[in-house]
């Protein structure tokens, strides 16, 4: 049975800004896949060149952070990735990675969600719930590095979609009372995160600082850092003007630039009594 489509690929592109359409020089819109990104390096690695968006109605083998899969089922969520060339500094992925989720918070607040938070370096949470997360991947290329942008964004999960995931989730029919139009939604999304790239490429992550420092669920909570094989303990001091964690520890400061929150201090000795 052939896949019927929902996504509108000309109501996206009615929707972009004129930057948006200015530097885009290609909208994919599939079906199913199994991965936006997986899809976005294939290309690159072909030799397509130029900012091209790839969105999907399901995925297959939706990823995350970590080797972490994502549920990507029909209808449940908004499935994109933008392939923009960047220089030879790899050193950018990490801020980026704060830059596209700011990118996501700013059109849900858009569309009317409130109450919203980033986690650090890639989550967006509603009440402490993940409505969304980012995975940027890199392709060195010989000229120049082409960086995946992929972004997930809950739409609408069935009960039986949420009870397959081992973490507190939410979605934007539940935020907002209504489930939007995920065309619409691609776009605002993509004239943002452009918009917003734009900016880091000529002035660096500064002017994003404030804005990530002031959504941040941990600001000035004690964390659990997992970098590696090693734990870090520590109170979150937010970011700095590199998108990097200030981690104060007891007897110094440390800017963390990989790794994960795995948890508050507070919840791990809350667990413990």
């Amino acid at each position: 049975m052939p896949w019927c489509l929902t996504m509108d690929k000309a109501v996206i592109w009615d929707t972009l800004s004129i930057d948006a359409r200015t530097h885009l020089v290609d909208i994919q819109v599939f079906g199913q896949i199994d991965s936006t990104n997986l899809e976005s390096l294939r290309q690159v690695r072909s030799g397509k060149q130029g900012t091209r968006l790839i969105v999907a109605e399901a995925q297959s083998n939706g990823r995350g952070r970590l080797g972490r899969s994502w549920m990507s089922p029909a209808g449940g969520g908004i499935y994109l990735s933008l392939i923009r060339s960047f220089g030879k500094d790899n050193k950018v992925i990490q801020s980026l990675s704060l830059v596209s989720a700011i990118s996501v918070l700013k059109v849900v607040e858009a569309l009317g969600g409130n109450s919203l938070q980033l986690k650090w370096p890639n989550d967006l949470l509603f009440r402490g719930q993940k409505l969304a997360g980012v995975l940027l991947e890199l392709h060195v290329g010989t000229a120049a590095n082409n960086l995946v942008f992929g972004i997930g964004l809950n739409l609408s999960l069935s009960d039986e979609d949420k009870s397959f995931i081992d973490r507190p989730i939410t979605d934007l029919r539940s935020i907002l009372g209504e489930r939007p139009d995920e065309s619409i939604v691609v776009a605002k999304i993509v004239n943002v995160l452009i918009e917003n790239i734009l900016i880091f490429e000529n002035q660096g992550f500064r002017p994003f600082t404030e804005i990530w420092n002031s959504y941040d669920c941990h600001i000035n909570q004690d964390i659990v850092m997992q970098v590696g094989n090693t734990r870090k303990v520590g109170k979150s001091l937010g970011v700095d003007e590199t998108g990097g964690l200030i981690l104060q520890m007891e007897d110094h400061r440390e800017l963390v630039t990989g790794g994960e929150i795995s948890s508050s201090l507070g919840k791990i000795q809350e667990g413990s009594e």
